[in-house]
């Protein structure tokens, strides 16, 4: 719940989809497990949607509008047409601000160059080419600023420590039992 009133809701396919192949991955590997068969389902959907907001915390910058403050003056007459013969002979004037065709609306989704950014980074790790996957990170971090300031933290802060516990008590390693050796 604190997710949600932190982050919103995750608005891109791509949340979800990148959620599913990490549980998928979790699960298959072991590093997630599921002893309680009758609760089984109901933790994996939640394990879906706790994943789902984390990549919305990653790449959920959505669809943003850079030159929408780019406007142009326009000045109307809004003397009414059955307005007495007085006013039409000294009509009113107003002045708008109009945005400019085909430049005020035009639109960057932030979500694929975050998604692109991300899979850089991991691909970058997973070759172990340390310098392209700090300097992805950090561009990843860069182009994410203007959504990371949106979020309230108060409510993202505990749903990171809420999510992080509840994958930690589903690892195997907390599952260890005091004094018992790996080998």
């Amino acid at each position: 719940m604190c997710g949600y009133l932190g982050l919103g809701v995750p608005q891109h396919f791509y949340q979800p989809l990148f959620a599913l192949l990490t549980l998928t991955i979790l699960y298959r590997h072991g590093y997630l497990i599921s002893e309680n068969k009758t609760w089984r389902w109901p933790v994996i959907a939640i394990n879906f949607l706790m994943l789902c907001l984390l990549y919305k915390l990653l790449i959920g910058g959505g669809v943003s509008y850079p030159l929408d403050w780019l406007r142009v003056p326009n000045i109307t007459s809004v003397t009414p047409p059955e307005a007495p013969w007085y006013q039409k002979l000294m009509p009113s004037f107003r002045i708008e601000m109009l945005p400019v065709p085909n430049i005020s609306d035009w639109a960057i989704d932030i979500t694929k160059i975050q998604t692109l950014l991300l899979l850089a980074t991991l691909a970058g790790a997973v070759f172990r080419f340390q310098p392209f996957a700090s300097l992805t990170a950090l561009a990843l971090l860069f182009v994410s600023i203007p959504t990371l300031v949106a979020f309230q933290w108060d409510w993202v802060i505990l749903f990171l420590v809420g999510a992080g516990t509840s994958f930690y008590l589903q690892s195997p390693v907390s599952h260890v039992q005091p004094g018992a050796t790996n080998g």
